[in-house]
């Protein structure tokens, strides 16, 4: 399955990154090469870091863009925590904290024990099928309008999710792997910032390290592969319906 996808071939990508103020890693998945040879939908689905820095200027960009729909991955302690305040005073806005993760102590060891960010991703797709099968469900039942989802840095439980809906939408693997990768280079001005508010206070060799690189999507693009059968197959195996994928689909696949 695995083609690296060259420098050429990233500079022909279309430029999706989007500059709403106080959000580091927020992207258009649309304009993405799919199989029949067309490309995804643009404003359809947006993946994001988490927008409660986001300043007033920055809340109308995101409605500028076309979005109606948040879909919040973060777990319901951490969406308590640092709430989504500004979506009580827009009406236009549907507001879902639909959690990707839910915690199981055997699965929790699992986690802890894995080796990779890569191994982590096929743990979650193994053991929350059905926590997969409800983001999936906010997706196809959301209103029309663009739909944002994201968790805190829009990279680990938004890059799963993001991955799903693109291979499913027939973008190859190598572009959904640049795709998260992607991430690295725009959280890297934060984790700069984390640094050096750090001081000597605490370690900060964690922070420096890569975090999102292709092979770590690329493990959980095989295991899709070689344990389901490919994203459409996992997805039923979820609990989702033929009609259900193809509405799905229809969500970032022009007709």
């Amino acid at each position: 399955m695995r083609k690296d996808i060259t420098t050429d071939s990233k500079d022909q990508l279309p430029q999706r990154h989007l500059t709403w103020p106080h959000c580091y890693n927020t992207r258009d998945l649309g304009g993405l090469p799919t199989a029949g040879g067309k490309t995804t939908r643009w404003r359809a689905l947006i993946r994001s870091d988490i927008l409660t820095r986001l300043n007033q200027e920055g809340q109308q960009a995101l409605l500028d863009y076309g979005v109606r729909t948040i879909i919040d991955l973060r777990s319901p302690r951490e969406a308590e925590e640092e709430p989504l305040a500004f979506v009580n005073d827009v009406p236009a806005l549907t507001y879902l904290n639909q959690p990707l993760e839910k915690y199981y102590p055997h699965v929790s060891d699992l986690i802890s024990q894995a080796q990779s960010r890569g191994e982590v991703y096929c743990i979650v797709l193994d053991h929350y099928p059905d926590a997969v099968a409800a983001v999936m469900r906010a997706v196809i039942e959301s209103p029309p309008g663009g739909i944002v989802i994201h968790c805190h840095a829009g990279k680990d439980r938004t890059g799963i999710v993001a991955a799903l809906l693109l291979r499913l939408a027939g973008v190859p693997p190598e572009i959904v792997a640049a795709d998260y990768a992607e991430s690295q280079l725009r959280l890297w001005p934060l984790y700069e910032q984390i640094v050096a508010q750090a001081g000597d206070a605490d370690p900060v060799d964690f922070w420096l390290q890569p975090t999102a690189t292709v092979d770590m999507m690329y493990m959980m693009l095989d295991h899709l592969e070689t344990r389901y059968g490919g994203v459409a197959h996992y997805l039923q195996a979820a609990g989702l319906t033929s009609h259900e994928i193809d509405q799905l689909k229809g969500r970032l696949c022009p007709a």
